[in-house]
C-alpha cells in the first residue's frame, strides 16, 4: 500500500477528484518610465531647483504625471490593487531607497 502524505501549507489540497489549482497572481509591470514621455518630471525638478517654479508647481507636475501613468496602465488592463507599481521618486530612486533604509555611507 502506498503512503500518501497530507498536504502541507505550501501544497494545494485536493478533495475527491478535483485537480488542485492555484490562482495566478495579478499582473504588474516593473520599471515603467517615471519621468514621462518627454522627461516632464526631470524638467519640473530642474525648474524647481533653479527657482523658476515653486514646490506646489513641482508637486502638481509630479501628481499629473503619476495620474497619467496610472491611467495608461489601467487602459492596458493592469487594474488590480498591486498591479500599478508604487516606485515614484522625484529624482534618484536608488538614493531614495538607500535613505529609507538608512544605508548612506559616511563621508
Amino acid at each position: 500500500m502506498t503512503s500518501i502524505n497530507p498536504p502541507s501549507a505550501t501544497q494545494p489540497s485536493t478533495t475527491g477528484s478535483q485537480i488542485p489549482t492555484t490562482p495566478l497572481p495579478p499582473a504588474t509591470i516593473l520599471g515603467y518610465p517615471r519621468i514621462g514621455a518627454d522627461r516632464e518630471l526631470k524638467r519640473a525638478v530642474e525648474s524647481y531647483w533653479k527657482g523658476a517654479t515653486d514646490l506646489a508647481a513641482l508637486r502638481r507636475s509630479a501628481r499629473s504625471l503619476r495620474e497619467a501613468t496610472r491611467s495608461h496602465l489601467r487602459e492596458l488592463g493592469l487594474t488590480g490593487p498591486s498591479a500599478v507599481p508604487a516606485d515614484f521618486a522625484y529624482y534618484d530612486q536608488v538614493l531614495q531607497v538607500t535613505t529609507a533604509f538608512g544605508a548612506l555611507p559616511t563621508r
